[in-house]
């Protein structure tokens, strides 16, 4: 059994759930017709519904939903939407601050703000499949407001997306490309060559990273074995890759095993070479 706290608007509203004393929201066509503060109602099955935290990381959830217009939250719950269809297990909390991050990226277009995210591309070849979902996010938001968003901002969308995947903060993804960016300019550097962004080099070595994210997140062993060959021919390129992994590891909270920053170790050396 569940009791109206406020009727967001007819799509949208808060309830609270009298048994577990919670507070949710309720998002779907028709939820908050005709609903009225205080009155109870039973499970609506045809509807979205979500329990909310206390605090999320954007600040405390009462505080997001009454600043965040609720069209915002509509269009943040068909993007959860769509991600479960696609991935089945979603993070549901990313909820509010992705109606609140969309919502402030209308008033920065609206005031003519820099929206800019110079990992934009690098966003979209590690995330691909996340980067598929905002992109439709980006029409549903268009459909919605009539605001079409620039790439860049589809690419924070992604790292929502990818939060709610892997269980990690927002600021944690971002970090990834940071953290390869930066790795990739230190070779450049002191290798003195130049790594074009977007060549086959570039890109293959972020498919690679991709995959180790993948395999250490989901604890799954790398079969190929050649830590001592790499340790011995490969050593500026082993050095780079347990720097990168071991951030990383600082980051995410991942655990990167010697065959890991081997196999890494192999594809910065290829570049070097390239």
């Amino acid at each position: 059994m569940y009791c109206v706290k406020k009727v967001l608007n007819n799509n949208a509203v808060l309830a609270v759930d009298l048994r577990r004393k919670e507070e949710v929201i309720f998002l779907g066509k028709g939820v908050g017709f005709n609903k009225k503060v205080n009155q109870p109602f039973e499970d609506p099955k045809s509807v979205k519904k979500y329990h909310l935290q206390k605090e999320t990381s954007k600040g405390p959830s009462d505080k997001l939903i009454s600043a965040v217009d609720p069209v915002y939250l509509e269009i943040a719950n068909d993007i959860i939407r769509l991600s479960e269809e696609k991935f089945k297990a979603v993070d549901t909390n990313i909820l509010l601050p992705l109606a609140d991050h969309i919502a402030f990226s209308i008033v920065r277009m609206n005031s003519r703000m820099d929206l800019s995210n110079p990992f934009s591309e690098d966003i979209r070849l590690l995330f691909e499949e996340e980067y598929a979902i905002a992109e439709k996010g980006r029409e549903i938001i268009r459909e919605r407001t009539g605001y079409s968003i620039p790439d860049d901002e589809v690419s924070y969308i992604t790292l929502y997306i990818h939060s709610a995947l892997s269980d990690t903060q927002v600021s944690q993804s971002l970090k990834i490309p940071v953290i390869i960016r930066e790795s990739i300019e230190r070779i450049e550097k002191e290798c003195g060559v130049r790594i074009d962004r977007g060549s086959f080099a570039y890109n293959r070595l972020l498919y690679h990273i991709k995959c180790m994210l993948a395999r250490v997140h989901n604890n799954e062993k790398l079969n190929s074995d050649m830590i001592e060959f790499t340790k011995e021919k490969c050593a500026y390129a082993f050095e780079v890759a347990g720097e990168i992994c071991e951030k990383l590891s600082h980051e995410l909270g991942e655990q990167f095993t010697e065959k890991e920053v081997s196999y890494l170790a192999l594809h910065i050396e290829r570049i070097r070479s390239a």
